[in-house]
């Protein structure tokens, strides 16, 4: 296990982390399949400029963001993506997703610290109300750490993703934020 020397930092990446980013998402796609909806063998194929795309400021969505978790040696160590709904009707929605921290640095408050980023972040949006998030059914200690923040358990995709052959279920999770009650009566 690394231990943390250091404080850890939680930004939003750019351009400049495009590689780090690569890197350590094609690490989570082999080391976590089951976490994701995407797999190593589809993303492996992807050009550097694919990556360097998602991280981009995006014009339609400028609230979408890729947030990093860099040790003390400036490492990218864990990431969270936030995407808000660019429709009218449901521009109160947020999501999180592709949560991920290295395996040693688990058990460390990474996924603690890039979360409580995320949602402080999203609790900053003008008329955003809610979170949502999916964890694999069975992931204990990423359910107890949504759960610890507030996210609630609001359905079961039976079946959601499937891995060598091998079927999981998929929990949905929200988490409501202070209503925006300059919109609502």
């Amino acid at each position: 296990m690394s231990l943390l020397n250091g404080p850890i930092e939680i930004r939003r990446l750019t351009s400049g982390d495009v590689v780090a980013y690569r890197d350590l998402r094609l690490h989570a796609l082999q080391e976590s399949p089951t976490a994701f909806a995407s797999s190593y063998e589809q993303e492996v194929r992807l050009s550097l400029s694919d990556f360097a795309a998602r991280i981009r400021p995006n014009p339609d969505n400028a609230t979408s963001h890729i947030f990093g978790a860099f040790d003390d040696s400036n490492r990218l160590i864990g990431m969270l993506g936030f995407s808000r709904e660019h429709r009218p009707k449901r521009a109160h929605v947020g999501a999180l997703w592709s949560m991920y921290v290295l395996p040693e640095f688990r058990s460390q408050s990474v996924g603690s610290a890039l979360l409580d980023r995320a949602i402080a972040y999203a609790q900053d949006l003008d008329g955003l109300r809610q979170l949502v998030l999916s964890v694999t059914a069975g992931n204990v200690a990423a359910s107890f750490l949504y759960q610890s923040r507030g996210f609630e358990l609001f359905g079961l995709e039976r079946d959601s993703l499937c891995v060598g052959g091998t079927y999981f279920d998929e929990e949905h999770l929200i988490l409501r934020l202070a209503p925006d009650v300059s919109q609502h009566p």
